[in-house]
């Protein structure tokens, strides 16, 4: 049964700047298709930020604002009437992009993240209302259900998909050699998704070295140091005087000078990838000598966006696994709770020690 009452939700005028704010929002409806969602809690992240400022965001069609909110954990409410493998009570997260209008050959065969047309749409970014709400709706069939064991960390599903995704790209695409035994990985950045991507690795059995600028007494380093890998301080270990060579490197940090100097740090016949959003302008001073490694040493360079229903299902299973193993972990990387009533705070970022702040509405 539906909500009967007003309903709260964290919404901005996309493109607008100083436009956030709590309001009453209409009770959704959802068709035969959909799941109505009761929200337990949101993640807040640099995308959430960036859509605040007013560097991009797209309301969905019809509407002069846009729901915050794509990375969430949810209770089945209600379900429309086709739909199979959902009941109410189940905890699920809903991935966050849909299809686009054309349905282009990926978006059919279930790779919405790989979509060519650029029409996509997604919850909480474009086109589509998110999940900083008491209620939300979703297609059923984008909705993954998790372990209940997963009920207070679950949150972070959405951005371990994108370490997940990341991860499944780079072996795939060493797949273009014969044999690769890759031994030594290196990660730079340690928010979330440095983190997660730092503790699959982990898990994976790789050596893994994790960089960024925080004391090595600081919260970061430590859950680094607690799944085995090694902290590096960049501004004590300054990534060009780094010794190592690495089989694979994740760049995270969204710093284009960081970003050239990961090329640097690649083994012959290694792979770069690149998960960040690049948003300051910076000239290269020696393309030659970049794109000269590059060929010579036959590495290669990918970016990777968003992820697919599959990341969201192998990336439930690694939750359960992550904390399993480390099992304070998980929950200490949410180091900061608030309610919906404090929303102007939790978009505001604490301190250097923030990892993920979340938005309660359980």
């Amino acid at each position: 049964m539906q909500p009967s009452f007003p309903l709260k939700a964290i919404t901005v005028i996309p493109r607008k700047t100083n436009s956030l704010k709590l309001q009453d929002v209409e009770v959704p409806s959802p068709n035969s298709h959909e799941v109505l969602l009761k929200v337990q809690r949101i993640g807040i992240c640099g995308t959430d930020r960036d859509i605040i400022s007013g560097f991009y965001g797209e309301a969905p069609e019809g509407s002069s604002y846009l729901i915050l909110g794509h990375e969430s954990l949810c209770r089945v409410s209600e379900t429309g009437r086709f739909v199979r493998g959902l009941k109410k009570g189940d905890l699920v997260v809903p991935t966050v992009r849909r299809n686009c209008p054309e349905n282009c050959l990926n978006c059919r065969n279930g790779e919405s993240d790989m979509c060519v047309t650029g029409h996509y749409k997604e919850h909480g970014i474009k086109g589509l209302h998110g999940f900083a709400s008491d209620f939300a709706l979703s297609d059923a069939s984008f909705v993954v259900r998790i372990s209940e064991s997963l009920s207070e960390i679950g949150v972070l599903l959405e951005p371990l998909t994108i370490v997940e995704k990341g991860i499944s790209q780079t072996f795939k695409i060493q797949q273009r050699r014969l044999k690769w035994k890759p031994e030594k990985m290196l990660v730079l950045g340690a928010g979330p998704v440095g983190l997660l991507a730092t503790a699959v690795l982990r898990m994976r059995g790789f050596e893994v070295h994790t960089v960024a600028t925080r004391e090595r007494d600081s919260l970061k380093a430590r859950l680094v140091e607690e799944t085995g890998a090694t902290y590096i301080n960049s501004k004590e270990t300054p990534l060009s005087s780094l010794e190592h060579k690495y089989d694979a490197v994740f760049e995270i940090t969204g710093s284009p000078s960081v970003a050239l100097e990961a090329q640097a740090l690649i083994r012959v016949n290694g792979v770069a990838c690149f998960l960040g959003i690049y948003r300051q302008q910076q000239q290269l001073e020696d393309a030659g000598a970049i794109f000269t490694d590059l060929v010579l040493g036959n590495k290669v360079h990918f970016g990777s966006v968003n992820a697919n229903k599959s990341y969201f299902v192998s990336g439930a299973k690694d939750l359960v696994l992550i904390q399993k193993k480390w099992p304070s972990l998980l929950k200490r990387m949410i180091t900061r709770q608030k309610e919906p009533e404090d929303f102007e705070a939790a978009y505001s970022p604490e301190s250097e020690e923030e990892i993920k702040t979340v938005i309660n509405f359980e």
